[in-house]
């Protein structure tokens, strides 16, 4: 969803944007002079074998600070593979790339060491403006703008989102949610902009789970329950090989209307359960399982550490998103409309995000999945340099508002513990 003004195309050759996710990188290669997309490549975000979250990643540049030129090269890599697939006849002219503040710290060879401690400030935040290749990207003649900061984990991907969405130009409450393993939460109210990042973890995108996985084939991305029958939606109509987390969200939210989970999370025991779904529970130490599939080749099975995992998520979520109304001194009855992006959150149902209790009841007929709304900010800055003064503006405006050491989101996280 990429609300264009009447732009002059006055560019030639091919753009490329990129969305540097903790989980996964997206890019998209763009007719500077038309502004037709000519294509899209994901890949996972190689720097997953120094830890799942950017947290985990801080700490291994931390202890090791030769390891950051290792995670550099991976990102750019796996960028430059990215590209290799990319429609680009005549080769790439401009690249944009947002990301959270780890991620382009990263992408340019700066540590993000300052990250790693209170007040958790960026070594830098403004736009980066540079050759293509000074970082070892291979479209030779590219120059490459990287977008500004808002503070703290709020980053250039952040940005890009409020950019893409017109979030400045809002006249009415509303919220912009990015789910991921970093979730951040825009809310523009009362002709001002409010920004956080709750450290949601991997369970959003199929981390942390014990048969988790991406969004490929063989992943359950959906699950409807009728009656005592379950009806998977799996990916590429293929065997079940795992869950991801829209299969999450939605078998969490299905098992809790069919009353086999707990409001407080609990997977019951067999004995509690009336119908057929009783056989699908698995009694163990440490807490139940609910088993989605079984075959010759194995089960997939939700156990009570993911539903927990889940909680967590949630919770951190849904504590931000107080946090942010608390702040702007505004009610969730005042929220107009509510944008749910990300390439994970527009595969997500919005009924499924109430009944888990990540987003309010009362907002159901004005949620609105948006995609990959960083990628389609990055592609608003490829086409005009309008865009990337609109995107600085932006991150210098918002108030970033900090979780950490808040005893308000403390309470709040607790409070919303409970699907």
């Amino acid at each position: 969803m990429i609300k264009i003004k009447n732009i002059n195309y006055t560019k030639k050759g091919i753009g490329a944007a990129f969305d540097i996710g903790t989980t996964t990188i997206v890019g998209r290669s763009v007719d500077l002079a038309t502004g037709l997309f000519l294509g899209t490549a994901v890949l996972p975000n190689p720097q997953s074998k120094w830890g799942r979250d950017v947290v985990s990643r801080i700490n291994a540049v931390v202890e090791n600070p030769a390891l950051l030129a290792d995670l550099s090269k991976s990102v750019v890599s796996a960028c430059n593979e990215i590209l290799e697939r990319l429609p680009q006849d005549g080769g790439v002219s401009e690249i944009t790339a947002a990301g959270n503040p780890v991620m382009e710290h990263i992408l340019l060879g700066i540590s993000p060491e300052p990250l790693s401690k209170v007040p958790y400030k960026p070594a830098f935040k403004e736009a980066k403006r540079l050759k293509a290749t000074e970082i070892g990207l291979s479209a030779k003649d590219a120059l490459l703008y990287t977008f500004p900061f808002i503070g703290g984990f709020v980053g250039g991907d952040a940005v890009a989102v409020a950019l893409s969405l017109g979030l400045k130009e809002e006249t009415e409450p509303t919220l912009a949610i990015d789910i991921g393993t970093n979730s951040e939460i825009i809310l523009s109210a009362n002709g001002s902009m409010y920004a956080t990042s709750a450290a949601a973890g991997p369970a959003f995108e199929g981390g942390e789970l014990k048969y988790g996985m991406t969004a490929r084939d063989g992943a359950i991305q959906g699950v409807n329950i009728e009656g005592d029958r379950l009806i998977l939606d799996v990916i590429g109509n293929a065997a079940p090989k795992g869950i991801c987390g829209s299969g999450l969200i939605e078998a969490v939210s299905g098992l809790l209307k069919a009353e086999i989970i707990e409001r407080t999370g609990r997977i019951k025991d067999k004995g509690e359960i009336e119908n057929n779904l009783a056989n699908k529970i698995k009694e163990e130490d440490g807490g139940n399982s609910f088993v989605l599939y079984r075959g010759a080749k194995g089960e997939v099975a939700l156990n009570q550490a993911d539903i927990r995992a889940l909680q967590v998520a949630k919770s951190a979520t849904r504590a931000g998103i107080s946090m942010l109304l608390k702040k702007a001194q505004i009610s969730p009855g005042q929220i107009k409309k509510v944008y749910i992006a990300g390439a994970f959150g527009s595969h997500l149902k919005k009924e499924g995000l109430k009944e888990i209790g990540l987003l309010d009841s009362e907002w159901l007929d004005n949620i609105y999945s948006v995609g990959d709304a960083a990628l389609d900010g990055a592609t608003l800055a490829l086409l005009t340099d309008e865009a990337k003064a609109e995107a600085e503006d932006i991150a210098a405006k918002v108030k970033y508002v900090s979780l950490s050491g808040s005893a308000h989101f403390e309470q709040e996280f607790i409070r919303n513990m409970n699907f």
